[in-house]
């Protein structure tokens, strides 16, 4: 497993016992409206963490349908299962790496005759992947001609932590576990999609799904309890803690303004992509 996947499982892991205590609920419902399963479709939901999209897809495409959900985090299949045990839900979960599909045994799955799944979902995960192009080029091979994707990146610079972190990371030699780098519009997700090979339909700017609204005098405890989360505990390590939170509540501060206020929004790129 590559270094970087190592630590985004062992980060979810750790988020998965408060993971549906967040926005992504909200998310997953958009995804929903956006993907619109159909009766009787397969799904291929990866990265599908507690299964907050892939519940809601069953839900769509009934008794006649198909819902697989792949995660790398056993933490979060762990939550996921417990709640299909506890519904009755058919979905089927594997721990596995989306970045590579091989191995899984998914063709045994689909219905007889079909050639791949009507849609794939990735929700919340695409910017997490070491390379999120080639592990797109690689799901195209368990999509059917004229099946479609719908996947997200978060919009650029909207999680105040995740800016400012951004923005100090250079001046402490410690950078995000993940690489957003590439993230500079919706045209960013668009290209993407289109040297994988599908057909874009659409990609748009979504409502914010969460609102946070910061003061200037807020910004210590927002680095505490950012630096707290596994997400951003590198940048508390002891080597660096004092030095980071000097430089994070100075940029805190200068981006607030005359204002003293930072607003931090859950928005996201969302496309809707085909295979031709």
């Amino acid at each position: 497993m590559p270094p970087q996947t190592s630590i985004i499982q062992s980060i979810y892991d750790e988020r998965s016992h408060n993971y549906d205590a967040s926005h992504h609920g909200a998310l997953a419902e958009a995804y929903i409206r956006t993907a619109a399963p159909r009766e009787g479709e397969s799904v291929l939901d990866l990265a599908c963490g507690t299964g907050l999209v892939s519940f809601l897809a069953e839900q769509e495409v009934g008794k006649s349908g198909l819902v697989v959900g792949i995660d790398i985090s056993s933490g979060m299949l762990d939550v996921a299962r417990h709640k299909a045990q506890q519904t009755g839900s058919e979905v089927t979960f594997f721990q596995h790496d989306i970045s590579d599909l091989s191995g899984l045994g998914l063709e045994s799955l689909l219905p007889r005759g079909e050639e791949g799944f009507d849609l794939i979902t990735c929700a919340a995960a695409l910017v997490l992947l070491p390379d999120p192009g080639r592990a797109v080029r690689g799901w195209m091979r368990w999509l059917k001609p004229g099946g479609r994707i719908v996947t997200d990146v978060a919009a650029r610079d909207v999680h105040v932590p995740s800016r400012i972190f951004k923005e100090i990371s250079g001046d402490l030699g410690v950078q995000l576990v993940w690489d957003e780098s590439w993230v500079q519009g919706e045209w960013s997700l668009r290209e993407l999609l289109e040297g994988a090979g599908l057909v874009v339909k659409t990609v748009f700017l979504t409502e914010s799904f969460q609102d946070r609204v910061y003061n200037v005098s807020d910004a210590e405890n927002v680095f505490e309890k950012a630096v707290s989360s596994p997400m951003f505990r590198n940048f508390g390590d002891l080597r660096v803690r004092s030095e980071a939170k000097r430089l994070f509540v100075e940029r805190f501060g200068v981006e607030a303004g005359a204002k003293g206020v930072l607003v931090d929004e859950a928005k996201m790129y969302m496309a809707v992509a085909y295979r031709s």
